[in-house]
Formats: structure tokens, C-alpha cells, sequence
């Protein structure tokens, strides 16, 4: 578990979005050459694990300073592969045709096309964004130059676990892209995935609401270099309001970073007794993801429980796709300690609204299945049970996308990502600068504490 821990020191919100990671202890929710012949690969197919056979020939000169414009015939190759390895690997396209009414699979022609009308690399660059963005998944998309140099620099400091990662991302021909050129893309990430080179200012707001009795602690992001700056106010904050009667934590319009920055911090100092809770990682089984999986999890397929199995947990709100498309499972038994706790014995209140995504989302799970807190104000955005999303190179562009291959299920079998999480208190979650106006504060103050 010492890998996966590590895990989350690497989590942080991106420039247009990205996501987090979580273990059995701590939460997360959180990019090589190719043979010229697409084609699809099986576990059985050869004696090499997943990502390995789809790890690029470095056969580029390197001294070469220019990316040649890539040929039709090298767009239609790699849309080709990008199509193969999600369609192997990606695991919310059921969620998506419920959700949004979109077929992906099915318009594999349409997107063809699409690619055949680009004009230069740029245009198809944005092209192939377009097309994951139709996935409507917060964690899927080609990723930029500003978050390429990111993610690469933060895998190099744990390359013993973030292999797979860096066999993606340090092929000749993505170093290459991403190093002679601005891969500018249309469209935004989301925020939860926003820079994260540098932490975030003024990113806490703590304030008295009711002398004695009410306090107020806001969040904007969960962003992993925010941490340890943003601890050394909210200790002492939490230490002052320790025998108040509410606290509320806002955390609207967070996107996500560190599972750590809630997981290890805010709640052990808060709690003070253990908290429990289990979640489950389907996955579809495709060949290309198999070494994720082992340095997320320590073991790969063969240390998982066949999706056969999974009945026998008494999951009673399963996703129908699951015993058809997915083929292994594991179960994630998720513990929180007290840790310099203040000894709050308080009423905790948790604001959400549809931004939270990601390891904010995987806090308002906890905080929902545990009692931790009191969920006031809208449904989040989910995707919040999971780790890393994965890289993957293109064969000829170089051009890096990723994406999620972990189905996230509450402990009754909810699917996250299609259901996200439901407050307990319904609510207008509009913010307000001014908390004396938030009608979900005042709201909160209003009600009676038992």
C-alpha cells in the first residue's frame, strides 16, 4: 500500500481538468510506439503485459529539431488506435448513452470523417479533443503542453510506481510534440484539473458567523501544493471554533486536487473516532490498462475478483453492463483515523453544488456514507471513486489523450459518475462573497441542532 499512498502525493487539479486517487486508507478520485497495423490485443494474445505491446518503437531521430506535418493516413491510423484503446479499455460508455443519448461506439464513421477533413496538425489535435469530448467524461481529453510538462515532472520524482505513465509520455515522438510545439486545444479542461505548478492564494476563507456557535471554513480547491500552507490556517481556525455547535465547509466549485489534502488533514482533526467506508474498482479488463491497475492497486488482474463474483456482495443498484462489458472488481475498505483531533463534537454541514468533481466529490462520499457531515445544496459532479487516470501516446502524432478506466460503486453498487452525489438538504447552492446573503448559509444557521 506504500506505492499507492504514494500515489496521492502526485494528485493535483489541472488546467482544463484532471483527477485524483484513492487507497485503502486514503481517498482519491485525481497521460510508446505502435505498430503500423492497428489491431486489437487480448490478454492471451502474447506473453507481454498490456501497456507493453502498445509502447512505441522509438524509432525517430531524436536529433531532428521539426515535427513533420502528419499525412491523412497517419490521422486515420491514430484516430484508429485512440477508437481501439478506448473501446477496450474505457468504462463509462453505457453511462454516457443514459445520460446524454450518445452512442459513442456507433458513430465511430462520423468521427472518421471529421478527422479526414483536417487541414493541418493543430485542427486535428482539436478534432480529436472534440471527439472525447462527446464521452462527457470530466477526466477524458488530449492533454496540453502546460499539463504534459506537469504530469511528467511530478511521475519522474516516483518513477518506481508511475512507470506506465512514464513509458507513455517519455516515447520519442511525444517528447518531440510537446517540446516543438504549442499544443493549444480548443475547449476548456475543467477546472478541477487547473494548474497546479504553483498553489493557489487566498484559496481558504475562514470566518466567526455566530460568536460561540457557528463557524465557517470555505475551500476552493483541493490542490496538493495548497496543503501545506492551507493547513497552517485551518488548524489553529478548527482549534478556535473546537466546542462550537456548526461548522460549514464549503466546498462549492471545487474541482478537485488531493484526496490527501481532506482525507489526512481536515477530517482526522475532526473526527474522534475511526471512520469507515467501502467502495468498489470495476474495470473493463482491456489489455492496455492492466499495468495501471498494478502500480495503483500492487497486483494486476490476477489479483483481482472476477466480475462474476461481485453478486455476492449484495450490491442491490448495479449498473446492468457490468456483468456484460466488465471483468474483474476490487474492493477498496477505506478507514480514517483521529489524528491531533480537537475533539469536535459539533454539527458538520458540507456545501456542494454540481462542481465538485473529482477528490472533492470523493470527500462528499465520505462524507455522506460515514455522517461525517450533513450534505446541504445541490447534485455534485461526481466521478469521485477512483486513482489515476491513464496516458496514452498516439503512434504518429505523439499527441498524448487520457482518460479514466476505473468504474467507481458506492457500497451499494451506485455508480458514481451516473449518479453523482445527492445532498441531504436540497438547496440553491449559489454562492454568495457575502455570507450575511448566502441563502444556503443562512439556511444552515436556521436549523436546530439535536
Amino acid at each position: 500500500m506504500k506505492q499507492l499512498y504514494k500515489i496521492f502525493l502526485l494528485l493535483i487539479l489541472i488546467i482544463l481538468m484532471v483527477g485524483c486517487k484513492e487507497t485503502n486508507t486514503i481517498y482519491s478520485n485525481e497521460i510508446t510506439s505502435t505498430e503500423n497495423n492497428i489491431q486489437s490485443y487480448t490478454n492471451e494474445s502474447t506473453n507481454e503485459t498490456g501497456a507493453d505491446r502498445y509502447s512505441f518503437q522509438n524509432n525517430v531521430n531524436a536529433t531532428l529539431n521539426i515535427v513533420k506535418p502528419l499525412t491523412q493516413k497517419e490521422k486515420i491510423e491514430d484516430f484508429e488506435f485512440m477508437f481501439k484503446i478506448l473501446e477496450e479499455n474505457y468504462p463509462f460508455f453505457d453511462v454516457n448513452k443514459r445520460l446524454y443519448g450518445i452512442d459513442w461506439l456507433s458513430k465511430k464513421g462520423t468521427y472518421l470523417d471529421m478527422v479526414k477533413t483536417t487541414n493541418s496538425d493543430e485542427e486535428f489535435c482539436n478534432i480529436l479533443n472534440n471527439i472525447l469530448k462527446d464521452l462527457n467524461n470530466g477526466h477524458t481529453q488530449i492533454i496540453n503542453e502546460r499539463y504534459y510538462f506537469m504530469i511528467k515532472s511530478l511521475f519522474e520524482t516516483e518513477a518506481d510506481w508511475a512507470k506506465p505513465w512514464l513509458n507513455q509520455l517519455n516515447n520519442s515522438k511525444t517528447i518531440r510534440r510537446y517540446s516543438d510545439e504549442h499544443v493549444e486545444i480548443n475547449g476548456n479542461i475543467s477546472e478541477n484539473d487547473s494548474d497546479k505548478s504553483n498553489s493557489f492564494s487566498d484559496n481558504v476563507r475562514t470566518k466567526i458567523l455566530i460568536q460561540g456557535t457557528a463557524a465557517y471554513l470555505g475551500i476552493k480547491s483541493l490542490n496538493e501544493f495548497n496543503i501545506e500552507g492551507d493547513i497552517k490556517i485551518i488548524k489553529p481556525f478548527l482549534l478556535s471554533i473546537r466546542n462550537y455547535n456548526k461548522l460549514i465547509i464549503d466546498i462549492r466549485g471545487n474541482g478537485g486536487g488531493s484526496t490527501r489534502y481532506w482525507s489526512e488533514n481536515i477530517v482526522p482533526m475532526l473526527i474522534t473516532t475511526p471512520a469507515f467506508e467501502k467502495r468498489y474498482y470495476v474495470y473493463r479488463g482491456g489489455g492496455f490498462e492492466e499495468p495501471f491497475v498494478e502500480s495503483a492497486l500492487g497486483n494486476g488482474f490476477k489479483g483481482l475478483k472476477s466480475v462474476k463474483d461481485i453478486t455476492s456482495e449484495g450490491l442491490s443498484k448495479l449498473p446492468p453492463e457490468i456483468n456484460r462489458d466488465f471483468k474483474y472488481y476490487y474492493t477498496v475498505n477505506n478507514t480514517i483515523y483521529p489524528k491531533e483531533s480537537i475533539g469536535f463534537s459539533g454539527k458538520i454541514y458540507l456545501l456542494i453544488d454540481k462542481q465538485v468533481y473529482s477528490s472533492a466529490e470523493s470527500f462528499a462520499i465520505f462524507a455522506k456514507s460515514t455522517k461525517f457531515a450533513t450534505l446541504v445544496g445541490e447534485v455534485t459532479g461526481g466521478d469521485g471513486i477512483g486513482h489515476d487516470p491513464v496516458v496514452c501516446a498516439l503512434p504518429n502524432s505523439g499527441y498524448v489523450f487520457r482518460f479514466p478506466i476505473v468504474m467507481g460503486l458506492t457500497s451499494e453498487g451506485i455508480c458514481n459518475d451516473e449518479y453523482k452525489t445527492e445532498p441531504d438538504i436540497y438547496i440553491s447552492a449559489k454562492s454568495n462573497i457575502n455570507l450575511a446573503k448566502d441563502k444556503a448559509i443562512q439556511y444552515i444557521l436556521k436549523l436546530k441542532v439535536k
